[in-house]
């Protein structure tokens, strides 16, 4: 079976989705967009990985530089993401208009990242789930490229989690 356009995009984005989720963590990468194109800021990202982790910096993706990539973004960010137990049982979303325990813990990581990442915005911590906190959200959101609904869900819990964690 031949190699698609789609697959190829799919994998491309999925490369992309990781080295921003690193970047977040580690600036001295290089901040990539997720598009689906492998163009000269892909590229770019890729030699900038490949320096920093003690590859041949080529700004190609090999089999050594895919390993390290997915491995260091599973051993971060992927699957291996730690939740606590503050996370509402049997919640799909926490969003707008939404109170509680829950709230103030997604604001507290959102004003820790805000000291490495101003982009996530000035964000009160009230434990009310308003519009500053949906617009932050999402904006974490785009940056760890996830789809920015603003809804905190399972999963942007968990990323958030990691990368608080790994960012202090």
């Amino acid at each position: 079976m031949a190699y698609t356009p789609q697959q190829r995009k799919a994998h491309i984005i999925e490369l992309q989705k990781m080295l921003y989720g690193l970047w977040l963590l580690d600036e001295r990468l290089h901040e990539i967009i997720p598009s689906g194109i492998y163009g000269k800021d892909t590229a770019y990202a890729v030699k900038a990985y490949q320096q920093t982790r003690g590859l041949r910096p080529t700004g190609e993706v090999n089999a050594a530089t895919w390993k390290k990539i997915t491995d260091e973004y599973c051993e971060k960010i992927g699957s291996h993401a730690e939740s606590i137990d503050a996370y509402p049982e049997n919640t799909l979303n926490i969003s707008l208009h939404d109170e509680g325990l829950a709230v103030y813990i997604i604001q507290a990581m959102l004003r820790l990242l805000r000291v490495n990442f101003s982009n996530l915005g000035d964000l009160s911590v009230t434990g009310r789930y308003d519009a500053d906190t949906e617009n932050a959200v999402r904006e974490f959101q785009k940056l760890s490229g996830q789809r920015p609904t603003g809804k905190t869900d399972k999963a942007t819990w968990n990323l958030l989690l990691a990368t608080v964690k790994h960012s202090g």
